[in-house]
C-alpha cells in the first residue's frame, strides 16, 4: 500500500454494510482518504468428499469476489476512485485484525450496526470487536447506525 491513508470497510452482504460503504465514501470525499474494502471467507466447518468441500469453497471464494466487486463499483460511482481490495480466508476477527496491523496506513474501520429494533446484536463483528477485541485494534471504530439515510449522512459528514 502507499502513504495514502485508509478507511476499511468489510464487505460482507450484509442489510448493513451499503450504510458503511456510503459513510465511508463520504468521509473519503472530505477528507481525503482513500478506501480499502475487505471480505473474509470463514473456514468450512463440514464433513465431506475433498471434492465437494473443493466445490463449496470455490462457490465461497466466487461469492466473496462477487460482494467485493459490488463495493467497489459502488465506492467508484460515489467518489470516482477505485478502492483497495483484500480477500482474506480464515476467522473474520482473527483476519480483520492482521489486515489491520499489516496494513498500517489504515486508520479507521467504518462499520454499521444492525437497525431492527427487535433485535438488540448489533451485528456479529461489531458485537465480536467491542465486546471481546477493543483494547486490541489499534484503530478506531466508527459504528454508524444502520437506519441512516443517504441524506442523514451526507448532513453528519
Amino acid at each position: 500500500m502507499s502513504k495514502d491513508r485508509y478507511i476499511l470497510v468489510i464487505a460482507d452482504n450484509s442489510s448493513e454494510m451499503e450504510i458503511a460503504l456510503e459513510y465511508a465514501c463520504a468521509r473519503s470525499k472530505k477528507t481525503g482518504r482513500k478506501i480499502i474494502i475487505a471480505t473474509f471467507i470463514e473456514p468450512l466447518d463440514v464433513l465431506t468428499t475433498k471434492g465437494v468441500t473443493e466445490i463449496m469453497k470455490n462457490e465461497a471464494r466466487e461469492e466473496a469476489e462477487k460482494t467485493l466487486q459490488n463495493a467497489a463499483s459502488f465506492v467508484k460511482e460515489k467518489t470516482g476512485e477505485l478502492p483497495a481490495l483484500s480477500t482474506r480466508e480464515g476467522e473474520t476477527i482473527s483476519e480483520l485484525k492482521k489486515l489491520i496491523e499489516e496494513q498500517e496506513n489504515i486508520n479507521v474501520l467504518v462499520l454499521a450496526a444492525r437497525s431492527d429494533p427487535k433485535d438488540k446484536n448489533p451485528g456479529p463483528i461489531i458485537h465480536s470487536l467491542v465486546t471481546n477485541e477493543i483494547t486490541n485494534i489499534r484503530v478506531p471504530i466508527m459504528i454508524v447506525p444502520g437506519n441512516f439515510s443517504k441524506e442523514h449522512i451526507a448532513l453528519i459528514t
